[in-house]
């Protein structure tokens, strides 16, 4: 019987945690469009957004990849840089553009269409 209720308990995780997520999402999303009616500033929004993450995320990925991370070399810096200009800073921007012109709603169903376009523009890349 125990080990029923276990493994019941193992086939719902997934479920459940797809319901938090898409809650979390939700209610940044609601927070995100009151702010912006608030009238703050898109590009102050992202750097504040980008660096809470970088404060959090640095000394874990610091610590984690310590041992086995690659040199820093220029060539890298710059793919870094450009990755964080076009992967974060724009799609943030753009983001954040439409959902001041939309609903908190819209934006949470437009956002599952993301994985479908980038597979898209993968295909001609042959990503």
């Amino acid at each position: 019987m125990d080990g029923e209720i276990k493994q019941g308990c193992d086939e719902w995780k997934p479920f459940i945690m797809m319901l938090a997520i898409d809650s979390a999402f939700a209610v940044v999303n609601i927070l995100l469009k009151t702010v912006l009616e608030d009238g703050i500033n898109h590009l102050v929004l992202i750097t504040y957004r980008l660096l809470i993450s970088a404060v959090f995320l640095a000394p874990i990925g610091y610590l984690w990849e310590r041992s086995s991370r690659p040199k820093l070399t220029f060539r890298i810096l710059c793919s870094l840089f450009f990755s964080a200009i076009v992967g974060a800073s724009l799609t943030q921007y753009f983001f954040l553009l439409g959902i001041e012109y939309t609903s908190a709603t819209f934006s949470c169903a437009f956002i599952n269409i993301v994985p479908v376009l980038t597979f898209i523009m993968a295909l001609p890349f042959r990503g």
